[in-house]
């Protein structure tokens, strides 16, 4: 139990850590800044200090939007650059702490080919912030045969236990559930990247308080076809890249593009919902991520629960916005103390790792 460059007993000490977390739906850099103390030779406790969510610089996020188009030198580029925005930043806070924990900007993300790829400098981000940086936290995962994602699980395992389930809305929808003997997660499928898209239309980042959405009528045929894509029948361990997301969702949308607008997004957030749902565990699910923040897609699956013996939690502010950035800070601690952070219960991974690059400044 001991870190990669000393020999301080983690039991004796509480940690200081910044974790970063850059979403797909593009909603900006996450910055948490949290301590973390193990209380016991498996208890921990954490409290976030602070966070932020820096919004990027309109050249940076059409860069990062279209990455996966890039050449390998402007994609180098790309990194280089992303690197250097998310280290300012990280100085901005001009706090001490122990760790950087970058969970990266996801490029690829095609676990069944043996593929994934976040880009985010460790040694540029080491060089310029002065802290030992954890980044790259999926790859071992893929390369033992598992999905890399998702992977804040062991978060909600060992921090949010209270909760019978855990479910992030980020550009996907992912959920987590613990029992005693193990933890098992997987991505429900498209949330904030299929409103986001389908906002962009009208020339919006995203649809506030799903204003829009509300406007519109749910169109059975549509709402049928999103329903019937393959993803939704497999079972866990699965996890969803942007790869998916325009392969497979993209030609349904485009099959019905025949329809308003405000009906696409209503139906989109009918499937939404419905998704998610469908995987609800009995008891208490604590929400988070941006898509908490969509007042008529919360107001849908609550109505969709309601007489059930289900229990939707929303997060308060600021671990509404700030989990899962809160998560990878405690991610990067637990490989910095050569603790697994990557559960192949979770992955489906042949057995479970202490998984990052670490960079020491």
């Amino acid at each position: 139990m001991y870190n990669e460059d000393t020999t301080t007993d983690a039991l004796k000490k509480s940690w200081t850590v910044i974790g970063l977390m850059s979403g797909t739906s593009l909603d900006g850099l996450d910055i948490a800044r949290a301590k973390f103390e193990l209380t016991s030779q498996s208890d921990w406790v954490g409290e976030l200090i602070n966070f932020k969510c820096y919004d990027y610089p309109d050249e940076l996020r059409g860069r990062l939007r279209s990455s996966m188009e890039l050449g390998s030198l402007d994609l180098k580029y790309l990194e280089r650059d992303w690197s250097r925005f998310a280290a300012e930043k990280v100085l901005e806070l001009k706090e001490d702490s122990d760790l950087l924990c970058s969970h990266g900007h996801t490029v690829f993300h095609k676990p069944e080919d043996g593929i994934t790829l976040q880009i985010g400098s460790g040694s540029i981000l080491a060089s310029l912030t002065g802290l030992p940086t954890v980044c790259d936290l999926r790859s071992q995962d893929v390369s033992l045969g598992g999905t890399g994602a998702p992977l804040i699980p062991v978060v909600d395992r060992m921090l949010f236990s209270e909760y019978s389930a855990c479910v992030n809305l980020g550009g996907f929808s992912n959920i987590s559930l613990s029992n005693d003997d193990s933890t098992i997660a997987w991505d429900i499928g498209p949330c904030n990247n299929l409103l986001n898209l389908l906002a962009r239309e009208v020339g919006l980042d995203f649809d506030k308080d799903g204003k829009m959405a509300q406007e519109g009528l749910i169109s059975d045929g549509l709402l049928d076809d999103l329903l019937k894509l393959e993803y939704h029948n497999l079972k866990p361990p699965k996890s969803l890249g942007m790869e998916w997301f325009y392969n497979e969702m993209l030609p349904v949308l485009i099959a019905h593009k025949g329809l308003s607008l405000e009906n696409m997004m209503c139906t989109s957030v009918d499937y939404i919902a419905t998704t998610i749902v469908a995987d609800l565990p009995v008891g208490s699910t604590l929400f988070s991520g941006g898509g908490a923040r969509n007042k008529y897609l919360i107001r849908r699956i609550l109505k969709m629960v309601d007489g059930t013996d289900r229990k939707i939690i929303i997060s308060e502010a600021p671990m509404l916005d700030a989990k899962e950035a809160y998560g990878f800070a405690f991610l990067g601690l637990l490989r910095w103390l050569l603790m697994d952070n990557v559960l192949n219960s979770v992955t489906g991974a042949s057995r479970s790792t202490s998984s990052g690059a670490i960079y020491l400044p």
